[in-house]
C-alpha cells in the first residue's frame, strides 16, 4: 500500500530552506511506499491563517491513499486548529507535530491560530498523534508543550534533545514513529 505525507511548514522563507532537509531526508529513508507532498506556503514570512488552511483543505482533497500529516511550528498550529473545528478525515492515519507553539500562552497571544476551547472532540477520534518537544529549542518554550500535555490525553510524547527549532535532529524519531504509524494500521 502506497501512502502519502502531507507535511505543513513553519512560519518563515528560511524555514521553507530547513524543512526541505526533513522533507529529502524522508524520501530516501522511507522510499517509494510514501509520496511526500510538500506544498508551497503563501506568505511564509507573514502568514495569514485562513491563507495556510486553505492550502491545507486543498491538499487534503486532493489526496486519495492513507495519509499522515507532518507539522512543523506554526504548520503544525494550522493543522491543530483546523482539526479543532473541522472533523479528521478516515484516511488520515495519524499526525507528527513538533516545535508547536501554543497560542493561548500569554506572551505568544495571537488569536488567530488559537485552537477552539473544545478541540479535543475531533482529535479524540485518532489515536495517533505524536508530539514533538525539544528541551534545547528555543524557539518554542518547554511551558508550551506542557500547556499541550494538560489538553490532549491520547497522545505520544516525544521529549527530545540535541534538536534546536529545526528539528533535524528528529528525523530518525519521525522515521520510527512514522513506520510504526504504519504497522499499526495494517
Amino acid at each position: 500500500m502506497n501512502y502519502e505525507i502531507l507535511f505543513i511548514q513553519g512560519a518563515g522563507s528560511v524555514t521553507t530552506e530547513q524543512e526541505q532537509v526533513i522533507v529529502d531526508a524522508l524520501r530516501i529513508k522511507l522510499g517509494d511506499q510514501f509520496t511526500i507532498i510538500y506544498p508551497h506556503m503563501p506568505d511564509a514570512d507573514t502568514p495569514s491563517y485562513s491563507a495556510w488552511e486553505a492550502v491545507l483543505t486543498t491538499n487534503l482533497k486532493n489526496l486519495s491513499g492513507k495519509v499522515i500529516l507532518l507539522g512543523h511550528s506554526l504548520g503544525a498550529s494550522i493543522i491543530l486548529k483546523h482539526f479543532s473545528k473541522e472533523p479528521v478525515p478516515d484516511r488520515v492515519l495519524g499526525m507528527i507535530l513538533f516545535g508547536v507553539p501554543y497560542w493561548k500562552d500569554q506572551d505568544w497571544d495571537v488569536s488567530e491560530y488559537v485552537i477552539e476551547d473544545d478541540f479535543i472532540g475531533n482529535l479524540s477520534m485518532l489515536d495517533n498523534i505524536y508530539l514533538y518537544h525539544s528541551i534545547d529549542d528555543d524557539v518554542i518554550p518547554a511551558n508550551q508543550f506542557t500547556s499541550y500535555r494538560k489538553i490532549i490525553p491520547k497522545v505520544h510524547w516525544r521529549v527530545l534533545s540535541g534538536t534546536d527549532h529545526s528539528y533535524h535532529g528528529a528525523i530518525p524519531n519521525m522515521i520510527n514513529d512514522i513506520q510504526e504509524l504504519i504497522s499499526k494500521t495494517q
